[in-house]
């Protein structure tokens, strides 16, 4: 950013990098020092690649696995050297693309394996069968994949001796369970408040009306909706906090805002900042009691927000 100009923040996702390298020593904690392969899809569980992957690459990642190469490219462009897995292809890939980004593609089947091969890639990862019902290489396509790869002189490895870590190092979960302690949320999404109103009982709020105010009170439009990402069904459902409080959103959540019902307060000054997703042990709302609250995951959560809200590393300068 240019000396002197400040960015004017109307939806932020700050990314603590410093709890993302508490995470990343946990795991190797937890695990004894294993490899750091890190799926980083669906733009790093919704945390920003541009930001995350330079900082993983920095705690020494040494492979990075996405869906589709154009993410690939991405990663690509961020980190030069290091191994970059992808895991999902067209039917009908050629895989000279891959080849010539140095990508490694994750290969399902004896002929996406040759395929790969004869597109000039100079690694592979081979996917299994395991009787789970996706696809993968049975043990004699394996051994023919093995031994093919070792003519060529291209590096293969049986994905079971490839494990990767994903959602977790970011303090999301892709099931049911909260992460906590083992695991800090690193993003803490927020958008400031753009205006506020002071009403009286039985006041409507937002589309359709489904909230109405109880007593006197004030409400906040806060400049986030779901064009960023936040789903419609969290209204009246999921909270966010002002000033070390929460509040549940009230009514509808619109397009690019949705309100608040503070309570019988004081307005809040114009840009105050209202914490949609965060840390609990700030006493801020948490992709996991969102997902609690709307029957999901709370990688879901994450993955659902848009480019909309800018993701920058905690503490830079808006």
């Amino acid at each position: 950013m240019a000396a002197g100009k400040r960015h004017v923040a109307f939806r932020e996702a700050s990314i603590d990098l410093t709890v993302l390298a508490a995470n990343v020593a946990r795991f190797r904690e937890l695990t004894d020092g294993a490899p750091l392969l890190v799926d980083v899809g669906a733009d790093a569980w919704g945390h920003g690649l541009e930001v995350v992957v330079p900082a993983l690459t920095e705690l020494g990642a040494q492979a990075f696995v996405v869906a589709r190469l154009d993410e690939a490219e991405r990663v690509r462009a961020l980190a030069s050297e290091t191994l970059v897995v992808t895991t999902q292809h067209s039917a009908d890939e050629d895989f000279r693309r891959a080849a010539a980004l140095g990508v490694a593609p994750r290969v399902h089947s004896l002929g996406e394996y040759e395929r790969a091969a004869d597109g000039g890639v100079t690694g592979v990862v081979l996917a299994e069968e395991d009787g789970d019902g996706l696809p993968g290489l049975a043990p004699a396509e394996l051994d023919d994949a093995l031994a093919d790869a070792a003519q060529r002189g291209i590096a293969a490895v049986v994905d079971s001796a490839f494990p990767v870590v994903g959602a977790e190092l970011f303090g999301v979960s892709e099931d049911s369970a909260d992460l906590a302690p083992d695991f800090r949320p690193v993003l803490r999404l927020w958008a400031p408040i753009a205006a506020t109103k002071r009403v009286g009982a039985d006041e409507g709020v937002s589309y359709g009306y489904t909230y109405r105010t109880r007593t006197q009170t004030t409400l906040a439009l806060v400049t986030l909706g779901y064009a960023d990402g936040l789903t419609r069904a969290g209204g009246n459902r999921v909270d966010a906090s002002v000033d070390g409080a929460r509040h549940t959103i009230a009514g509808r959540v619109a397009m690019d805002a949705f309100m608040l019902d503070l309570g019988d307060v004081d307005a809040p000054a114009l840009g105050t900042e209202a914490t949609v997703l965060g840390d609990a042990r700030r006493g801020e709302p948490t992709a996991h009691q969102h997902a609690q609250a709307l029957g999901t995951h709370s990688a879901e959560i994450t993955t659902r927000l848009s480019s909309r809200p800018r993701r920058h590393p905690a503490g830079e300068e808006r």
